[in-house]
């Protein structure tokens, strides 16, 4: 199956887990379509001051991919900038979020996977 992730359809989430602005999402592989501990991949696309608030998801990993863009992600009440190229790896029961503090977009793949 190939499904390009730049065409995928596009869908707008306005304050994501309690964050602000508005992100576009682009669910590029749903759950229906996958057969292992995969979750989701997505494409997300934050514009500037945009942000997904602090959340934790429970007994799943996700990994965040910075294809472009630069942003200050918390990890556990810790705060590190992130740019593109960086991979951060979101624990079980973590908390995270990412807030694109900058004045041009900041462009992620997101993956999870259950542990269950």
């Amino acid at each position: 199956m190939i499904r390009n992730f730049i065409t995928s359809e596009k869908i707008t989430d306005i304050n994501s887990h309690g964050g602000h602005g508005t992100i576009e999402i682009q669910k590029v592989f749903p759950r229906k379509d996958l057969k292992g501990a995969w979750d989701f991949a997505l494409r997300v696309t934050m514009s500037p001051n945009s942000s997904m608030g602090l959340h934790e998801h429970g007994e799943d990993e996700e990994m965040y991919i910075i294809l472009s863009g630069e942003g200050l992600m918390t990890i556990e009440g810790e705060e590190q900038r992130v740019g593109k190229g960086d991979m951060i790896l979101n624990k079980p029961y973590g908390t995270h979020g990412l807030f694109n503090d900058s004045n041009q977009e900041l462009e992620l793949l997101i993956i999870q996977a259950s542990l269950k």
